[in-house]
């Protein structure tokens, strides 16, 4: 405010005509004048500025007069802005997300709120209520609504309570066999909230159905002080993963060691319930409806797509109820055509030590599973950099076995990656900050990854050589 305030001080006022100056009464009558705004290496200027019938007596009223005016177009764009949308929306599911959508929204205001929405080319607008709850340890609350018995592939437009903004999102298409579906996928997303932008900016040129984060959205580590940071991830994602049209891209997370005050799970903290849960990772499980409680959970989409996002010892045991709740999941999924496990400690690590315990624990535990399975690729996060392995079966190389993709790198600082000759299972690793595209159509998946600056920097399988 002050450094506005000095600025306006230094402003010149260019009369220009018709206007009449009287050295005797020092009055302007203006019908037509020209001011200019400067600041240090930018100008704000407006021509033709019209008061027919105003009289300024000195210059100094003048500025009154101008101060007055830029204040009152500022307080006014500031209100027609803030009734026009809400602080932070984000669109996710807990059922099958052919037919179903969960959809949050964050106001200043505890009072419940309605959701309009109606599917595209229809004129009446439905309502639903839902819930209301507080953001933890913020002024702000989160709104709840789910939507059921929408029909697949098709698009929806929202309207949030009191605001005016027009938004839509797609439901997911019944069947992958005659359209690809394109995820982007990753983790450790916010180091800064400009490399989250970054990397989202170039999601958005894929426009993909959905974005799934594999843990250490915010790094807020479960602490009361950090709340700002999440408001940060929340602005970026709805600056920067909503479409010019107004596409709400829906965003599916997991847990990391980040959302986690202490970082991973030990039997003196968690006793297995809810509330401790709650407890340590506070802002997870308050502001995102999937997976919910425990923290790991499976998202069935149609019969085409089973994803299952897990939590690598955070806030859940490894080895134990998780990994039995795991064994029966999969079971009960034979028939689906793509199975795909998403966590964040990487079973084999492009950056930390192979022999690390929750790493030797994935793949004691999970990968046998996904063997058993059928499953083709596995996304891992957590080591700041991108890897891919070579196809791994009992833990040797194998090409019948699974590709291990990902190590999280979508909008932090990178690390140095292990020599790819001296480590035999990796097939490429790089310092990069990314993205990956997974493509499902039919019973093909497609990966190709993105760097921050919109490259393509590997592609499996292996694009063909001209």
């Amino acid at each position: 405010m002050k450094t506005i305030l000095q600025s306006i001080e230094t402003m010149n006022f260019n009369i220009d005509e018709p206007g009449i100056w009287s050295k005797e009464t020092g009055i302007v009558e203006i019908a037509k004048a020209e001011f200019a705004l400067n600041t240090k290496n930018k100008t704000f200027a407006s021509k033709h500025f019209t008061h027919p019938d105003c009289l300024f007596k000195n210059t100094y009223k003048m500025r009154k007069s101008f101060i007055a005016l830029f204040f009152g177009i500022l307080f006014i764009s500031l209100q027609v802005k803030s009734q026009n949308e809400p602080l932070a929306i984000l669109l996710t599911w807990t059922e099958d997300p052919t037919t179903t959508i969960t959809i949050d929204w964050h106001t200043a205001e505890n009072q419940s709120q309605q959701l309009f929405f109606r599917e595209k080319g229809k004129e009446k607008w439905e309502v639903e209520s839902g819930n209301t709850h507080p953001f933890p340890f913020s002024d702000r609350f989160v709104h709840r609504t789910a939507l059921a018995g929408l029909n697949p592939g098709a698009s929806y437009e929202l309207k949030f309570g009191k605001y005016d903004k027009v938004y839509f999102f797609n439901t997911m298409p019944a069947s992958a066999a005659l359209q690809p579906i394109r995820i982007a996928i990753g983790g450790d997303t916010m180091h800064e909230k400009k490399m989250l932008e970054r990397t989202n900016k170039q999601v958005l040129n894929y426009e993909p159905h959905f974005v799934i984060m594999g843990g250490d959205m915010a790094y807020e580590n479960g602490d009361a002080k950090a709340v700002e940071k999440v408001h940060n991830w929340f602005d970026a994602c709805k600056k920067t993963l909503i479409t010019k049209d107004n596409r709400i891209i829906p965003i599916v997370v997991g847990i990391g060691n980040h959302e986690v005050a202490g970082g991973y799970y030990s039997p003196e903290k968690f006793s297995g319930n809810s509330e401790d849960r709650e407890k340590y990772a506070p802002y997870f499980f308050s502001l995102y409806a999937f997976p919910g409680q425990p923290g790991y959970n499976v998202l069935d989409f149609g019969n085409y797509l089973s994803l299952f996002i897990l939590d690598t010892g955070h806030t859940n045991p490894i080895e134990g109820a998780q990994t039995d709740w795991l064994a029966t999941e999969l079971n009960k999924r034979r028939n689906f055509t793509h199975i795909v496990p998403v966590y964040h400690i990487p079973a084999y690590p492009s950056v930390r030590d192979f022999n690390g315990s929750r790493s030797e624990e994935v793949r004691r535990n999970w990968v046998p599973l996904f063997e058993k399975h059928n499953v083709k690729i596995a996304f891992e996060n957590h080591d700041h950099a991108y890897k891919r392995t070579f196809p791994i079966k009992e833990n040797t190389i194998d090409e019948k076995g699974i590709v291990f993709v990902g190590d999280g790198a979508w909008g932090v600082r990178v690390r140095e990656v292990h020599d790819v000759d001296e480590t035999w299972y990796l097939k490429k690793a790089l310092s990069q900050r990314h993205f990956i595209l997974l493509t499902l159509q039919g019973n093909h998946q497609q990966l190709t990854v993105i760097n921050k600056e919109g490259e393509i920097i590997d592609a499996y399988p292996e694009f063909e050589k001209f």
